[in-house]
């Protein structure tokens, strides 16, 4: 099973959302921490406007998830139009964490796990967009 990590890179002081496996040991050469987000388990709904809202909130996350198997199948698109190496890579880690967060949304999980990886999607979009344009002779 995977699990979303935020990391304390201690030089630079910035949280950074990393993807690792559960069963993973730290690396000790490394100067970073690794914070593990804990998964919260809410008590059950009892008054109807508590169910009410449960039920919104699976309908809603269901719904993101929908949309995010679309995008999944955008960047797929994209892969396939690139020809650099470094942004292939990082559009196939897109592509397979988008997934892991449709999976999510779907149960629908919309804990700190889910949200880091949101934020680690986003960064390996930029990651990519930012090598594209190095590629194109921008800045």
């Amino acid at each position: 099973m995977k699990t979303y990590r935020l990391t304390l890179m201690a030089s630079l002081g910035l949280l950074a959302p990393t993807w690792a496996q559960e069963e993973e040991a730290p690396d000790a050469k490394s100067a970073v921490r690794e914070v593990i987000i804990p998964k919260i388990v809410y008590p059950e709904a009892v008054t109807e406007g508590q169910r009410k809202a449960v039920a919104k909130h699976a309908i809603g996350s269901q719904k993101l998830s929908g949309e995010q198997d679309e995008l999944s199948a955008d960047v797929q698109e994209l892969i396939d139009e690139q020809t650099s190496e470094k942004v292939i890579q990082l559009l196939e880690q897109v592509e397979e964490i988008m997934a892991e967060v449709t999976t999510s949304l779907d149960q629908p999980d919309t804990g700190g796990g889910t949200i880091a990886a949101e934020t680690e999607i986003i960064e390996k979009i930029y990651e990519a967009a930012k090598q594209r344009s190095q590629q194109n002779g921008g800045t």
